[in-house]
This record gives structure tokens, C-alpha cells and sequence, in this order.
């Protein structure tokens, strides 16, 4: 059955979407079997730690509860005033002919970011900065390019994430997690951009 060129593009998309995967934090080896196992099952409910599991991880990683838990408490506002901020940047994103027009789109983007920012957190429960899955992500550029979601535009409500959750922690004095918080963000910066955009560090 020859499949018409949209019909392909669909099935191109459907087939990226199954195989995009953000976290990989369960494939660290160097992470205790029980922290492993609650992080995947958070991750397939793609929802954050509860209260129990949130306690054992943090008790296995020596990290500190208080400190995930304001981030998980933030986490909708963190991500509402990333996109006030990207929005008061860019305001023609959301209008017609913009790169987050229809709704649908947008809101595709916002829920993006939360998970995003889902998995920083749960690294830095884990005090494990490297929390991308790398064939994942490869499967997440190409359907980003499949889709023409504004990357760069992504990339800086992430920036706006970051800066708030950092301001988070400094409040609250948890320096110890800034530290695994931003080189979380680094990792997932990095993964989401184009390969071929990524240079060697000097």
C-alpha cells in the first residue's frame, strides 16, 4: 500500500514520538538498584516523586528532601513564569503564523518544559547530573525538527527555569544542590540541541 507523503510524515512522527525518551537515569549503573527502580517508576507515570519515594531516594543519595520537595512544590510556577518571560520576549510566537500557534502547540510546549524540568529534579535527588537517555533525545531533536518546535525558543524558558529554581535553593540555602541542578541543566541543554551544533568544549 503506497502511503501518501503526509500520511508518511505521521507515521514518521508517531514512530519518534514512541522512541523520544528524556530520562535516563535509570540506566546509571553507578546509582543504587532501589533508586533506579523508584525513578522508573515515577518516570512511566511521568510524575514527580511522591513522599515515600522521594524520601528513600534521598536518603540513599545523601541528598536533601527539603530541597526537592521546594522544587517539586514550584515546579508549575517555575514553568508558568518561564513562559510569561519567553512570551513577553517573543509575543508573536502564540499569534497566528507564529511557531506556537494553534493552542495546541504552545500547550505541547509548556507540558514539554515541565517534564523537562521533572527530570532535573529527579537528578537532583539522585546528585546525578547526567539525566539525559541518549538515543532518547536523539529521537526528541528529530521529532522537534519533524514538528518545528522553536528550540531556541524552548532553550530559553529553560534558561528562565534554571535561573528560578536556583533562586529557589539560594533562599533556602541549599547550595550543595545548585551545584547538581545546573549541571543537570547543562546535560539536558546540551542533548536537546542539534548534534551538529554541539562543539567540543575548549
Amino acid at each position: 500500500m503506497n502511503l501518501t507523503i503526509e500520511a508518511q510524515r505521521q507515521l514518521r512522527i508517531s514512530e519518534l514520538a514512541k522512541a523520544a525518551q528524556v530520562c535516563g537515569i535509570t540506566k546509571r549503573n553507578s546509582l543504587p538498584n532501589e533508586v533506579r527502580g523508584l525513578i522508573a517508576n515515577a518516570d512511566t507515570s511521568k510524575q514527580p516523586l511522591n513522599v515515600d519515594e522521594l524520601k528513600k531516594v534521598c536518603v540513599c543519595c545523601n541528598t536533601s528532601e527539603h530541597a526537592v520537595s521546594l522544587l517539586i512544590a514550584e515546579t508549575i510556577n517555575v514553568t508558568d513564569a518561564a513562559r510569561r518571560k519567553l512570551l513577553d520576549q517573543q509575543p508573536n510566537l502564540i499569534l497566528p503564523g507564529g511557531e506556537l500557534y494553534p493552542e495546541k502547540r504552545a500547550e505541547a510546549c509548556w507540558r514539554d518544559c515541565q517534564q523537562f524540568l521533572r527530570v532535573v529534579i529527579y537528578g537532583v535527588a539522585c546528585d546525578c547530573a547526567e539525566i539525559t537517555d541518549t538515543a532518547g533525545m536523539a529521537a526528541l531533536r528529530l521529532l522537534y525538527k519533524e514538528m518545528k518546535v522553536p528550540v531556541p525558543a524552548m532553550m530559553y524558558a529553560l534558561a528562565q527555569m534554571r535561573k528560578l529554581t536556583t533562586l529557589i535553593l539560594e533562599a533556602s540555602g541549599h547550595l550543595r544542590e545548585i551545584d547538581c541542578l545546573n549541571r543537570a541543566f547543562d546535560n539536558l541543554v546540551n542533548a536537546l540541541q542539534p548534534s551538529d551544533s554541539l562543539m567540543p568544549k575548549s
